[in-house]
C-alpha cells in the first residue's frame, strides 16, 4: 500500500520540471519492450510522459497513479485513444499485461516486497517487467543536502547557457524539497537484492540517475 505522500498539491510543479530536464527512462523504455506488444502499463505514471511512449509501440496502455490531480493533468495534456489513465492504487490493480513498467515511484511504497510480487503477477507469460526508481548511499537526505544538490545542478546548467537553467532551479526547490525530504530509498546493493528476490534473473542497469531491472518472464517458471 502507498504511503500518503501522493503529488496532489505539487502534479503541476513536478510536470513542469520533467519537460524541462532530461528524460532517460523515457528514451531507454523502447530499448527494452517484448516482442508481443498488445497491453503495457504504466504504473505511478504521474502526467503521462512515459505512457505516450508507450502508446506508440502497444494496441493499449493502461496508466494508473494514486494523484487524481496526476490523472487529470495526464488526461488534459498527453491524451491518446489507446491510454485509459486511471487514479487507482498499484495492489488495486489487475489483469496480465505484456509490458509492466514503472518509474521513480516505488521508494513511497511502505512494503516494497509485497508491492513487488504484485507486480510481478501483472506480467503475463512471455512479457517483461522493466522497473526504475532512485537510489542513494543514504535512506534519507537531508533538506540543506538537497539544496546543494539543487546549487550545483544550477550552475551545471548556466555553464552550460541552459535558457531554462533558473526556472529548473526554481521548480527543483521550495514546496519540491519538502517532499523530497520524507523520500526513502535504497541503496544500489539494497536494490538489486530486494528486487532480485522478487525478479530472480532479472537484468540489473543504471539509466539515468536511477537504477533499473529488467525481467522477462520465462514461459514456464516456479516463482515464489
Amino acid at each position: 500500500m502507498e504511503r500518503d505522500q501522493s503529488f496532489d498539491h505539487l502534479a503541476e510543479r513536478y510536470d513542469r520540471l520533467g519537460e524541462l530536464t532530461e528524460d532517460a527512462v523515457a528514451d531507454w523504455l523502447p530499448t527494452v519492450l517484448p516482442e508481443r506488444r498488445r497491453r503495457a502499463i504504466d504504473l505511478g505514471c504521474g502526467a503521462g510522459r512515459h505512457a505516450i511512449v508507450l502508446a506508440e509501440y502497444f494496441d493499449q496502455v493502461d496508466a494508473i497513479d494514486l494523484s487524481g490531480p496526476m490523472i487529470r493533468l495526464a488526461r488534459r495534456k498527453r491524451p491518446r485513444s489507446n491510454i485509459t489513465y486511471l487514479e487507482s492504487n498499484i495492489l488495486d490493480t489487475t489483469g496480465q499485461y505484456d509490458f509492466v513498467t514503472s518509474s521513480a515511484t516505488l521508494h513511497h511504497v511502505t512494503d516494497l516486497p509485497a508491492v513487488l510480487r504484485h507486480i510481478r503477477s501483472l506480467v503475463a507469460v512471455g512479457g517483461r517487467a522493466a522497473l526504475t526508481d532512485t537510489v542513494s548511499p543514504r535512506p534519507a537526505n537531508p533538506r540543506w543536502w538537497l539544496y546543494g544538490g539543487e546549487l550545483r545542478k544550477l550552475a551545471r546548467n548556466l555553464v552550460r547557457r541552459n535558457p531554462d537553467a533558473w526556472e529548473i532551479f526554481r521548480l527543483g526547490t521550495g514546496d519540491w524539497l519538502d517532499h523530497r525530504v520524507s523520500d526513502r530509498y535504497l541503496s544500489r546493493a539494497g536494490f538489486e537484492q530486494t528486487y532480485g528476490a522478487v525478479f530472480p534473473g532479472g537484468t540489473f542497469t543504471r539509466v539515468g540517475h536511477q537504477h533499473a531491472v529488467v525481467w522477462p518472464r520465462p514461459e514456464v517458471t516456479a516463482l515464489i
